[in-house]
């Protein structure tokens, strides 16, 4: 797998995704090389509010290997939380990966989540919306 391959298949994935209302233009990849390299962007729920991806990922070993992340969903210009493995908390069991909740936020342990499961917990939040 390549880097083109892993874009290509995140990009396909969030445009078909019918829990995503819209995904903000442009989605920002860059390939370091063949194997390496970013992808940011933004995506709208049916309630304005977003979820903010940053992924740095590596396919040298055939598959995708996310380096860096962070996952930072907000609704009304407030952070809900954070997923991300920046290596700033060590007192984290989970170290480095942890989330942030809130707009206080609150530290917590949290093992690196997909971004299936990060969809999952923010239709959770959409749908305690509704009620």
């Amino acid at each position: 797998m390549t880097i083109d391959d892993y874009f290509a298949a995140m990009e396909r994935g969030l445009r078909q995704n019918l829990r995503i209302g819209k995904v903000e233009e442009p989605i920002v990849c860059l390939a370091s090389d063949d194997y390496n390299g970013l992808i940011h962007c933004r995506v709208f729920f049916w309630d304005s509010s977003y979820l903010d991806i940053y992924e740095v990922v590596s396919t040298e070993l055939g598959y995708p290997v996310r380096v860096h992340y962070a996952y930072t969903y907000l609704r009304e210009r407030q952070r809900v939380f954070r997923y991300d493995n920046a290596p700033h908390h060590p007192e984290i069991v989970t170290h480095p990966h942890h989330k942030h909740i809130g707009a206080a936020d609150r530290l917590a342990p949290a093992d690196q989540p997909s971004l299936s499961q990060v969809l999952a917990e923010i239709e959770r939040w959409l749908g305690d919306s509704v009620e």
